[in-house]
């Protein structure tokens, strides 16, 4: 049996930086994740994953993403290589700003002008101008925020886990947490598929879309959905160029699309969806992404982007969300069971937060004030709750 101060379930962007934050607070911390780290199927295995301040009128998550951002620029620094990629961040409404089907483009505006952040402000043919690779006639209203951009999220996961290894965090890969023992309401030990067992102080479950499954009490509140991911070659990239071409959205909250510059080291553009997506079993369902959607890819191309309606797809994937029904993380320690946390829930925005994410949990863990925990509290949702962020396109959203 392997003992520690700290055990962390999971090895994506929720535990790997709580594990390193409990490291840092001196605790001798283990960490168990089935596969490799990064696991292939884990939502943090991508190319690249968006970085904005640009939460609508959202206050709490604009000032997460506010300090993510600072730390993010740090992290390149002290993690080695640059992994976050500050090259904006461009919001696009087929309607002037003003305009109530632009309600996130509306709000986030007015955050960045309250904090005096230089964006820009462009309209119609403007736009096509400043960025040729649009169609001149899609977009009314642009806003372009020079911070902001994209992080390598993939290789984020993996130089995290090398700096827990530095600090002493015992990382066990190849570990699927199966069992959990509890005994007279206190978590004694984690058993794994594999057949080894773990024992710690306090247990953290940062598992991703399998927290519901190792918490079923949880499965009211948390599933996880699968969204659409394509790669394109474009027989030209100038025009897709990250100082021609940002992180985009394309009028997000009423089409879900939004993507990213030219990757040249993959020679792709990606572009993806952000909306309510497909409820799906993490290991029993495939991933596979539709003929409709394809073809709803190729009607977005011709409306937005013309150089790119033939280019190939390359690859897709579907990215997973771990969504609770609020759309809000879930950080707390749970209501009955002693030594035993949640820290998940990210509904598709986790990755923005990593450099705070880590420091929310541990004093979670610890038990210390925060300003974002009681938000991501253990709480009560129902059937008549309805899942809000404005840059998400949700058919029932009220805004």
């Amino acid at each position: 049996m392997q003992k520690s101060d700290i055990l962390i379930i999971g090895g994506g962007v929720f535990g790997m930086t709580a594990a390193i934050e409990l490291a840092k607070r001196a605790y001798q911390v283990s960490l168990i994740n089935p596969d490799t780290i990064p696991h292939h199927l884990a939502a943090s295995t991508d190319v690249t994953k968006v970085v904005r301040m640009e939460y609508g009128s959202d206050t709490t998550y604009f000032e997460m993403a506010e300090q993510s951002i600072a730390l993010w620029r740090k992290w390149n620094d002290y993690l080695g290589e640059q992994l976050y990629h500050e090259v904006g961040f461009l919001m696009l409404g087929t309607a002037p700003f003003d305009d109530p089907r632009q309600r996130y483009e509306q709000a986030s505006i007015q955050h960045l002008q309250q904090k005096q952040y230089p964006f820009e402000r462009l309209r119609g043919a403007a736009i096509a101008d400043r960025f040729p690779a649009l169609s001149s006639e899609q977009y009314e209203e642009a806003s372009f925020n020079p911070v902001g951009g994209y992080v390598e999220s993939a290789k984020v996961i993996a130089a995290l886990a090398a700096y827990a290894k530095r600090l002493g965090v015992h990382i066990y890969e190849g570990q699927t947490a199966q069992h959990l023992t509890v005994e007279k309401g206190h978590l004694t030990e984690v058993k794994t598929k594999e057949g080894a067992t773990f024992s710690a102080d306090h247990t953290v479950i940062a598992a991703g879309a399998h927290t519901p499954l190792l918490l079923p009490a949880l499965q009211p509140f948390m599933k996880p959905t699968g969204h659409p991911v394509f790669f394109l070659r474009p027989s030209d990239p100038s025009n897709f160029l990250a100082e021609k071409l940002p992180v985009f959205t394309a009028d997000i909250s009423n089409t879900g699309w939004y993507g990213f510059p030219y990757l040249p080291e993959l020679g792709i553009v990606k572009v993806a969806k952000h909306t309510t997506g497909l409820e799906i079993h993490p290991d029993k369902d495939d991933r596979l992404i539709y003929a409709t959607e394809v073809e709803d890819l190729r009607q977005f191309l011709k409306q937005t982007f013309p150089e790119l309606v033939e280019a190939p797809v390359v690859y897709t994937r579907r990215c997973l969300y771990t969504d609770t029904l609020d759309g809000h993380f879930w950080i707390d320690q749970h209501p009955t069971i002693k030594g035993l946390s949640v820290s998940s829930g990210g509904s598709g925005h986790g990755m923005k937060m990593a450099p705070v994410l880590g420091a929310v949990t541990a004093d979670m863990v610890e038990g210390k004030s925060n300003p974002y925990l009681e938000r991501f509290r253990w709480r009560e949702l129902g059937a008549e709750t309805l899942q809000i962020e404005e840059a998400r396109f949700i058919a029932h959203q009220k805004l």
